[in-house]
């Protein structure tokens, strides 16, 4: 029986302190610079906790990946993918503080990204490649007042893209390795042309074989940007196009994957029988092509004031397929066609003015949008049920035909205070919020509903006080806002009286920056309150046997993040994280009017007690290697705490040659990636239930392989 090591939250600890009080070391010998690898930036001077992952880490990684992937090394953030490029959305999934991906605020170059949602929501991943990332800096306990949302209770996500580079070249990229997949990426700069005018164009294909069952996912990307810098004004144009296509992964319930394995997946072989076809991975299908267009200004209007302008706007539209085995009419058993489909527009415009007054830096800011989305589902009949599930012209049902229209507007004011001869920073300020959401039922025009969700004072405050030249504390108090979501509009059911869920936000830390070290350690409590679950309960006045949406009590989460890294010589660098999280609910709820489900002093699903993430590079010469390891503490999956996923241990392993030039090349690379070093069977991303039997879960990606060659002309 092979043994299996299980680090202990008090292990970990150890370690990682082992780890951030390591001797420094300076290297005195004078030698040319080296890139020592991948870091994570620890955010000095912010006023919370923050951390960044810069270039060096997206180029490091594998290329094509989920950007979001490489927030794993960041503290406090979870992620999980049931693939290994991330490309499958409904299995991908971002926890950070006990809050998950819906509740977290995130831009890309500025851009909200309203709604995290894989149906008609819009991911960040969907508007970027890595190998066009200049960086993502992350605010884990809460972001702050010019972010861009109306749901995040937790912290915020900011991703920013290359600008065109002042120099015209070309710039590409071939990949392959596991499950038959292939990548190519190629950019074309433009340099500098018409009067300090840059543009760039970059396309990319995905294309993988599904790692368990059959199917593939592909990703057809598209991303171009103009700039024009005019004294000290900057305005860019900016388009992204993408295309994505995939066979579902079969989620599976705890028993499937004790009694199958990690191998256990949807149908392969067809057999003509309705109820067995139904789980036939032909018929598992889903697609999304999303646009967006927007603008970034920049300008300077006096010495001391200035302007920033974002509008875009957004296009998207998707399908996903399901072949079941019934007949929804007559409920006999028959091999069907069903199809829903989404529609998204929208449009917005973010702002923020600037005046410097200098000890006092002021700032507001306005956010707007509009956001319409449609979603319809329709049954059909197929063409021949013994052969396939394609389907035939004729609808047999619609289950519903619907729109919503979210209208949103955001305000805030803010004042950065610097004394003390600059040791001291304070900034003060407030937000507000308010969110209209309209329902319309095109089927028949039965239950249109409208609700408004505000907050006129969501205040925020926060220091930075510099104890020496290496050390700095910083504290944070934030009050969020999340508006309920459009799918409380569509019940039957509607309750009136739901309250928008909020949360009081409160980071305290001390950072150091050393030489060849640099750490951060926050301490963090957040209250989560009118936390909103969509129940049954036959003797509610608002319910007839069908489901409600109710506010049900608050979560208090509480923990330890500690980031460090340590650079002993050029060659050599160690990033460490560590976080120590309690998220537990603090009462029991009414689940109908005979069952209470006992989640008072739970532990919240999904958010482990316990990770650990180390990353370890090494360069010399044209030659790097690194390795990384991430442990994840066991999660629950059920809010009374009666069924688990285990916890696990995965590493990477990278090695590659780069150098600036080779025959004709610039830039050249040739890089090897190895994901789940060593085979671990595990399970990722989950599904939560109440009880027992309820959740399922995405298996993680088994070993990996990748090459990739890479070079710029």
């Amino acid at each position: 029986m092979r043994a299996t090591f299980k680090p202990t939250p008090v292990f970990l600890a150890i370690m990682t302190a082992l780890a951030v009080n390591a001797p420094a070391h300076a290297d005195t010998t004078d030698s040319a610079s080296v890139d020592t690898g991948s870091v994570s930036v620890i955010g000095e001077g912010q006023v919370r906790a923050a951390n960044a992952v810069d270039r060096k880490e997206f180029q490091e990684q594998q290329p094509g990946k989920n950007p979001v992937m490489a927030l794993e090394r960041v503290p406090g953030v979870n992620v999980n993918t049931a693939d290994p490029y991330g490309i499958y959305e409904y299995g991908t999934n971002i926890e950070m503080r006990g809050f998950n991906s819906s509740q977290i605020g995130v831009t890309v170059d500025g851009v909200p990204m309203s709604n995290n949602a894989a149906a008609g929501g819009n991911p960040a991943s969907r508007f970027m490649d890595s190998e066009n990332l200049e960086s993502a800096k992350v605010s884990q306990g809460s972001g702050d007042l010019a972010t861009p949302s109306y749901s995040a209770l937790g912290g915020s996500i900011a991703y920013q893209t290359i600008d065109p580079r002042n120099k015209a070249g070309i710039q590409g990229e071939v990949s392959g390795g596991s499950f038959s997949s292939h990548r190519e990426f190629l950019r074309l700069d433009t340099g500098k042309f018409a009067d300090n005018t840059k543009a760039f164009i970059s396309a990319s294909r995905t294309d993988t074989e599904k790692w368990r069952a059959k199917g593939k996912n592909t990703r057809d990307h598209f991303a171009t940007k103009i700039q024009k810098i005019f004294g000290e004004n900057k305005i860019g144009l900016s388009y992204t196009y993408n295309k994505r296509r995939d066979h579902d992964y079969l989620d599976m319930s705890l028993a499937d994957y004790e009694k199958y394995g990690r191998y256990y997946g949807l149908n392969t072989t067809w057999t003509g029988d309705p109820l067995q076809d139904q789980n036939n991975y032909t018929g598992w299908t889903n697609g999304r092509t999303d646009q967006l267009l927007s603008l970034q200004g920049d300008f300077k209007l006096t010495d001391r004031a200035r302007l920033s302008l974002v509008p875009y706007y957004q296009r998207e539209h998707g399908y996903g397929t399901y072949n079941p085995g019934h007949n929804p009419i007559t409920g006999a058993v028959q091999l069907m066609y069903r199809e829903s489909r989404y529609y998204t527009d929208r449009y917005g415009v973010t702002s923020k003015l600037t005046y410097d007054l200098g000890q006092h830096q002021l700032a507001a800011g306005v956010w707007l949008e509009n956001y319409k989305y449609r979603n319809d589902r329709n049954w059909y009949t197929t063409i021949d049920q013994s052969v396939s599930g394609a389907p035939t012209h004729d609808v047999v049902q619609t289950d519903f035909n619907r729109r919503f229209v979210t209208k949103s507007a955001t305000f805030y004011v803010q004042d950065t205070i610097t004394m003390m001869n600059d040791r001291l920073k304070l900034d003060v300020g407030a937000k507000a919020i308010h969110v209209t959401r309209d329902y319309t039922n095109l089927l028949d025009g039965t239950n249109d509903r409208s609700a408004t969700y505000s907050k006129s004072f969501l205040p925020q405050i926060g220091a930075t006080y510099q104890l020496t030249a290496n050390e700095q504390i910083f504290g944070n108090i934030a009050k969020n806002f999340s508006a309920p979501s459009t799918s409380v509009l569509t019940v039957g059911t509607y309750n009136p009286d739901l309250k928008p869920e909020s949360s009081t936000n409160i980071d305290l830390g001390i950072r150091t920056k050393r030489e060849t070290f640099d750490a951060s350690l926050a301490l963090y409590h957040v209250k989560y309150d009118n936390r909103i679950l969509q129940i049954k309960d036959s003797t509610n006045r608002y319910l007839l046997n069908a489901d409600i949406y109710s506010n049900v009590g608050s979560i208090t989460s509480k923990g330890v993040e500690l980031a460090s890294n340590w650079h002993p010589v050029q060659q050599f660098n160690l990033y460490t994280s560590l976080t120590l999280n309690q998220s537990k609910f603090d009462q029991n709820y009414q689940a109908s009017s005979t069952t209470v489900v006992q989640s008072g002093g739970k532990t919240v699903p999904d958010s482990p007690k316990a990770m650990l993430f180390a990353d370890a590079s090494y360069h010399v010469g044209p030659y790097f290697a690194g390795i990384n390891g991430k442990y994840v503490g066991k999660r629950y999956s059920t809010v009374d705490n009666t069924e688990s996923a285990p916890s696990y241990t995965v590493f990477g392993l990278r090695a590659g040659y780069k150098v600036k030039k080779f025959y004709g090349l610039k830039d050249f690379r040739v890089q090897v990636n190895v994901d789940n070093l060593f085979d671990k069977s595990y399970l990722a991303s989950m599904y939560t239930g109440t009880t027992a039997g309820n959740p399922t879960y995405f298996t993680g990606t088994p070993r990996a392989v990748y090459l990739t060659i890479g070079g710029s002309l």
